[in-house]
């Protein structure tokens, strides 16, 4: 009996145990520059996130579940993960089979806007961009002037700027990125951030612990005084039936 009354209340104490520090995964399969990108931009919202993985089995970012509607609220502000950078060779391969020139266009075209994105996602301001470029009429081949290429940017953005350096700044990265695009065909579209209502934690002092503490330690301590109050029953139990075959075998002894 004791030591089935010990082992719920182990149980019960492990589980209240567990359930005060959960953790649950809010991504995962991601690479290792893809946790160190979301780990960073957590940790930079106040949020603390751990890293969890093996660079063949994929990488895991964990967060407490208090902080999981926040946590997921960035994610879906930054679009992450990002995707891995753009490289030429992975675009073009050389096993790959040879495209028509529209095809090849069309590719090259989609790898600058991802370029683009990837570039502008450095500036410490910018949350999010989008790039857009016209793709030019395929006209198989035709001798045609082609017209100039136009550009247009979405950027969302957090803090305060000044958008009309920004602007200028960001218009002359493009200019010198795409050479058939002219200063004036490029659009850029500002659009600040959605503030997250999210406060880091406060700490309390020491001496005021937290709620999940208390009910905790006094559960502990509850189970500990009935545990040796068992314990002392059980011992004071064995001890009388210890005095009574003492006290009978001694009776029996005078008897004879």
């Amino acid at each position: 009996m004791l030591k089935k009354l010990l082992r719920i209340l182990s149980f019960f104490t492990i589980v209240l145990l567990l359930s005060a520090c959960k953790e649950k995964a809010i991504l995962d399969n991601l690479t290792q520059e893809q946790a160190n990108q979301v780990l960073a931009i957590l940790q930079q919202h106040n949020i603390s996130a751990d890293k969890s993985g093996t660079l063949k089995a994929g990488y895991s970012i964990t967060v407490n579940n208090s902080d999981i509607t926040v946590a997921l609220s960035v994610i879906n502000q930054y679009q992450l993960p990002w995707a891995a950078d753009v490289q030429i060779r992975q675009a073009f391969p050389d096993s790959s089979l040879v495209a028509s020139p529209n095809a090849e266009q069309a590719r090259v075209i989609s790898l600058q806007e991802q370029r683009l994105e990837q570039t502008l996602r450095i500036v410490a301001q910018v949350v999010n961009a989008k790039v857009h470029i016209s793709y030019p009429p395929f006209d198989n081949g035709s001798a045609n002037k082609r017209p100039s290429a136009h550009v247009g940017i979405l950027i969302s953005y957090k803090g305060e700027m000044d958008e009309n350096t920004f602007v200028s700044k960001i218009k002359s990265l493009i200019k010198n990125s795409i050479n058939d695009v002219r200063y004036e065909n490029i659009s850029i579209v500002l659009f600040p951030a959605s503030t997250i209502q999210y406060s880091s934690p406060t700490k309390l002092p020491e001496a005021m612990p937290g709620l999940w503490e208390i009910i905790i330690s006094l559960i502990i301590i509850f189970a500990l005084i009935i545990t040796g109050y068992l314990i002392f029953k059980s011992s004071q139990t064995g001890l009388t039936k210890k005095e009574l075959v003492s006290e009978s075998g001694g009776e029996g002894v005078n008897q004879k």
